[in-house]
């Protein structure tokens, strides 16, 4: 079961200056066209496709296609927009048009061009409208302004935010920290189970405090265990402690097992841990691969370590699989030695060949020697990606006529 609730979107800060520049004019044409009573939903459409990084960069499928095309798209690329006549004179009327499809460019136009001084008027519309259209582009509209009446906001979310598929969640996250924190306490005990679950995630992005640990592990204890694993996302992401008592009977429901052993290797209380360390120690055949995660998935650097000498004191499962970008501390320097040592001690070439990965721009000697030595390991996989690591490494020892000419070859084998 997926307990994050939203995804990461990217917020991009350069603009690509002729080809806006270009659309810029064209835009401010076709928005004065656009102020005709007769201003259809066709016509709205059109202005979707024709300008959809000047209208939309609050999108995260505007943000994903330009990324595709390598553009990059400012913050509010219709900033200049709002101090213009054109602007100033038209877009309360938008804003009060009859015509829906008038208020959906208003909210647009507003979004882009980062008019705060619209706040309430587009709290007031998002009470008024009525067609969901118009709705979520209101809502929107006050998220990527970064409004903090988060908890208005919150009811909108729960009303009209698809979970399984979120796209306003990460706008609504980046808010103020305190006041999302007060919705969700305001909000974490609500009969509407789909509150719950977001007052829980919203909490998981706020400082750690003893209410919010007193009120997330009530919800571990109380909640249906349908949803009971959202608040212990949660307890996991902020590193909450002294779980083990209460989190044991949480390991014999499929439900709540994966998520519970991952906030137990992430708690900040040793007990906790060594709990997962004892787990691990009783298998006396395979590792099973939640505990596996667990460890590696986790903040605390011991369990990376530890995670480590796993992958090759212990049996994996077959078809074992991880990702090092998945897991920043596993580059980081203090690691570095346990990650070398079990590159150097690891047989598994499934393994081996996604771990060498991890020393992608190290220049020391030792990470060196082991890339090097890899370029002819026996499996093509390994030394494909071997090869790939240090394909534009600028080590002295990688820049040698043999050394590139075995990382050429492998790359072409591969």
């Amino acid at each position: 079961m997926r307990y994050l609730l939203f995804i990461p979107i990217l917020f991009l800060s350069l603009s690509s200056y002729s080809q806006q520049k270009n659309s810029y004019k064209d835009f401010t044409n076709d928005f004065t066209n656009a102020l005709n009573k007769k201003f259809s939903e066709e016509d709205l459409n059109k202005m979707f496709r024709k300008y959809d990084e000047l209208l939309t960069p609050h999108s995260d499928i505007t943000q994903l296609s330009s990324t595709l095309k390598r553009h990059a798209i400012s913050i509010f690329p219709l900033s200049n927009f709002k101090s213009q006549l054109l602007y100033i004179n038209n877009i309360n009327n938008l804003l009060n048009s009859q015509n829906p499809n008038h208020r959906i460019l208003a909210y647009l136009v507003i979004a882009a061009s980062g008019d705060t001084s619209k706040g309430s008027i587009l709290l007031e519309k998002m009470k008024t409208e009525h067609a969901r259209g118009n709705l979520i582009w209101s809502g929107m509209a006050l998220l990527y302004l970064g409004c903090n009446q988060t908890t208005p906001l919150f009811d909108f979310l729960v009303k009209n935010e698809d979970f399984g598929d979120a796209h306003m969640l990460p706008l609504y996250i980046r808010l103020n920290k305190d006041s999302l924190q007060k919705t969700a306490y305001n909000r974490i005990n609500s009969d509407n189970a789909k509150a719950r679950v977001l007052a829980a995630q919203i909490l998981s992005v706020t400082p750690l405090n003893a209410k919010t640990e007193e009120l997330l592990k009530q919800a571990v204890k109380t909640w249906n265990i349908n949803i009971k694993g959202y608040a212990i996302y949660s307890i996991k992401e902020l590193q909450i402690g002294d779980l083990l008592e209460s989190f044991k009977p949480l390991l014999d429901s499929p439900k709540t097992r994966s998520i519970a052993l991952q906030a137990l290797a992430n708690s900040s209380t040793g007990a906790d841990r060594n709990y997962i360390y004892q787990l691990v120690d009783k298998q006396q055949d395979t590792i099973p691969e939640e505990l596996l995660d667990c460890l590696y998935k986790s903040k605390n650097e011991q369990n990376v370590q530890y995670w480590l000498k796993l992958l090759y004191t212990k049996l994996l499962p077959e078809n074992y699989y991880f990702s090092v970008y998945d897991q920043s501390l596993i580059r980081s320097n203090t690691i570095l030695s346990y990650l070398q040592n079990s590159l150097l001690n690891v047989k598994n070439p499934k393994v081996l060949s996604e771990l060498v990965r991890a020393l992608e721009g190290r220049s020391d000697d030792m990470s060196i020697d082991i890339m090097i030595r890899f370029l002819n390991n026996a499996d093509s996989t390994v030394r494909y990606w071997t090869a790939k690591t240090l394909e534009r490494n600028s080590s002295a020892k990688v820049n040698t006529p043999e050394v590139q000419s075995l990382i050429n070859k492998d790359l072409k084998d591969g």
